[in-house]
């Protein structure tokens, strides 16, 4: 190493040391979306770990709370409910944060810490956001290099978190809590369709965000009789109630529901968040697309294959399930460069179609 990369690296662990003496309170910005956020719990964690006396605070969106219950890295919830930015930042400033680790970086993110006074602001470099943080990760997270789980870790390293080669594997994992009167609840739901009779319990999330073309309900269809041939087993359809329609209408494309003794049932709209995470955690295995619910399963430590789309912005390079066991399924033979799905001018539209429920089938282990 030259002379001036030493003296640069002590010059920065001497401002970080610094800055570890004086940090009281910590505050991280995940107020985006549910998979966003269950990603970002191992570099709060690690923060933590770094901090064990820092009060650590986090900005959410309140739909993705039950994901943060019983968090022993969290002392302080806040809630983004779109209020006037002027409005939140007020709320947040009388709070005397010292540091912001902004591991969602929106404009409205960077203006929040920086009208919050928050004396140091750190986040990626490389967006134009960048100039409204004061200690900056030069790191391209549009570019699928690195998985998500590692971009917000990184952004933790910047904020003073030692990451060595020997610990990074322990920093990766993610633990999700289940609330006893969830566990209840869905314990309640679940025989009320008698779907604990039989094993192993299914899980099919056949829902998307719309980002990227999803499986047809032929081919989930397929899948469920597939599974009622091979393993007789009980299958839950779940969803929000937005998607209760499109469930019926996979269900009812099913030829085996009414000749093979499955146990099916359509609970979309019958949770909250909190009380689906205890409807997945009594599932033996997840099937769905590359979403929230997918990675919510993979945090319960449930086998989860998952479907994913082409497209670089959903490569699962970056938006895998966390975790080991796991299967990703793709289209095969399909190069895309497209940032969304579109039928126009695309030759290999629908690509997720290349996807059959044969293949999905051989690689479902559950006994």
């Amino acid at each position: 190493m030259s002379t001036l990369h030493q003296n640069c690296l002590i010059t920065a662990n001497r401002w970080d040391m610094n800055i570890t003496r004086k940090i009281k309170k910590i505050l991280v910005l995940r107020n985006d979306h549910l998979g966003d956020l269950i990603l970002s719990l191992p570099a709060i964690s690690a923060l933590k770990d770094s901090y064990p006396q820092a009060h650590l605070g986090i900005l959410i969106q309140d739909y993705t709370r039950d994901v943060l219950w019983n968090n022993p890295a969290i002392d302080e919830i806040i809630i983004d409910q779109g209020q006037n930015i002027f409005e939140l930042a007020h709320t947040i400033r009388e709070k005397n944060f010292d540091m912001a680790v902004i591991l969602y970086p929106s404009w409205r993110n960077g203006w929040l810490c920086w009208l919050s006074k928050i004396p140091y602001r750190i986040g990626t470099g490389y967006k134009p956001v960048g100039i409204l943080f004061n200690k900056r990760a030069y790191i391209h997270r549009t570019k699928v290099v690195h998985h998500e789980i590692d971009y917000c870790l990184r952004l933790a390293e910047k904020a003073g978190v030692q990451l060595t080669a020997e610990n990074i594997a322990s920093k990766r994992d993610i633990t999700l809590r289940v609330k006893d009167e969830d566990r209840l609840y869905a314990q309640s739901l679940l025989n009320k369709h008698n779907l604990l009779a039989a094993s192993p319990l299914i899980g099919i999330h056949p829902g998307s965000s719309g980002s990227a073309l999803n499986w047809s309900k032929e081919s989930y269809a397929m899948l469920i009789d597939g599974l009622s041939e091979r393993y007789k087993t009980s299958v839950v359809l779940s969803g929000s109630a937005q998607e209760y329609d499109l469930i019926e209408q996979i269900k009812q494309k099913t030829s085996k529901t009414h000749t093979s003794p499955i146990n099916l049932a359509n609970l979309a709209g019958q949770t909250n968040l909190g009380q689906l995470m205890a409807l997945f955690s009594f599932y033996h295995l997840f099937i769905g697309p590359s979403t929230g619910p997918m990675h919510l399963a993979a945090g319960l430590g449930i086998p989860v294959i998952a479907l994913f789309s082409p497209l670089p912005s959903q490569s699962p390079d970056k938006w895998g399930p966390s975790g080991k066991g796991h299967v990703i399924l793709k289209p095969e033979g399909i190069t895309c460069c497209l940032q969304r799905c579109k039928k126009e001018g695309c030759r290999a539209y629908n690509c997720m179609d290349k996807i059959t429920a044969q293949q999905v089938l051989d690689k479902v282990a559950v006994s």
